[in-house]
């Protein structure tokens, strides 16, 4: 997959996002927020084939795992998941440079394509987790000319080495001015056919961000009442939304290890079996409020 398929004007647009980020990023290093950043990494904008109409998921920020290994060194050449920048340049000089540029879109256009993707949060190809999930609703991150395509993107492009959740400056970093001013670029650039966020807190957080947003009431899935989400739309954008108020690739969705009010282990939700089965009760109940 070249980054030249987006087209002149979008991958002209996919660069300026780039560089933005990577100017932001700099920016940042200059506040006590650096300790978080790891050395040489550079923005993740978003992840799989940049396709209009495809589906979009949204979670907080990309895991320090896409960059480092199980000793937390950095994985380089043919074990990079991403564009590294070269050893003492700064991200400043990195937005600078158009085949750098180009380089890193290659890497979030191929993530799903060339066998490196972040499995134990997004699943194998017909497996479970995130993508057993969205198998279930229809989609698929690896392809398949039966499903619907989906890319996947995050609030807070860059990677830190704290879960975002353990960051006291959280709440500033994802609020801020350049947090809502890029997503709106992002979405403007991506063109999702459907948003859905991965998480309660990011419904809240979507709506601060993004303008023109409605939520219908929380609704649960039949046969695994713990699992709650929500259906929108985005006025803007003219899309239908769904949140959800659980993870699917985190264990036990976070619900923990207790049962539901049917006396159903939670820990059966993460199921591959489990996640196509919410995937598809809500794609229905979809049909049904973008139909109504």
């Amino acid at each position: 997959m070249s980054s030249i398929s987006l087209g002149e004007e979008r991958l002209s647009k996919a660069k300026s996002l780039i560089a933005n980020a990577s100017l932001h990023q700099e920016q940042l290093l200059q506040t006590p927020i650096s300790r978080e950043f790891i050395e040489r990494a550079t923005p993740v904008v978003w992840l799989g084939e940049a396709v209009p109409g495809s589906w979009v998921t949204m979670a907080t920020n990309p895991s320090p795992k896409e960059f480092l290994n199980r000793n937390n060194q950095l994985l380089l050449a043919e074990q990079a998941r991403f564009h590294i920048r070269e050893n003492g340049q700064s991200l400043a000089e990195f937005a600078k440079v158009e085949a750098q540029l180009e380089s890193a879109i290659e890497f979030y256009q191929s993530y799903f394509k060339n066998g490196k993707a972040y499995r134990t949060w997004f699943g194998k190809p017909g497996g479970a987790k995130l993508e057993g999930f969205i198998n279930g609703m229809g989609g698929s991150f690896y392809g398949s000319p039966r499903l619907q395509s989906v890319v996947h993107s995050d609030f807070f492009p860059f990677a830190t080495r704290t879960h975002m959740g353990r960051i006291k400056e959280k709440l500033s970093l994802l609020g801020s001015d350049f947090s809502r001013e890029f997503m709106q670029k992002k979405l403007e650039f991506l063109r999702p056919g459907m948003v859905i966020l991965l998480g309660r807190e990011h419904c809240a957080q979507f709506e601060r961000v993004e303008p023109g947003i409605t939520f219908d009431p929380p609704k649960t899935i039949e046969l695994y009442p713990s699992a709650h989400y929500q259906l929108g739309f985005h006025q803007r954008l003219g899309i239908p939304i769904v949140g959800l108020h659980f993870k699917p690739s985190e264990q036990f969705l976070g619900l923990g290890g207790r049962q539901d009010i049917n006396g159903q282990s939670h820990g059966k939700y993460g199921t591959k079996t489990a996640l196509n089965e919410i995937g598809r009760e809500i794609a229905l109940n979809l049909k049904s409020f973008t139909n109504g």
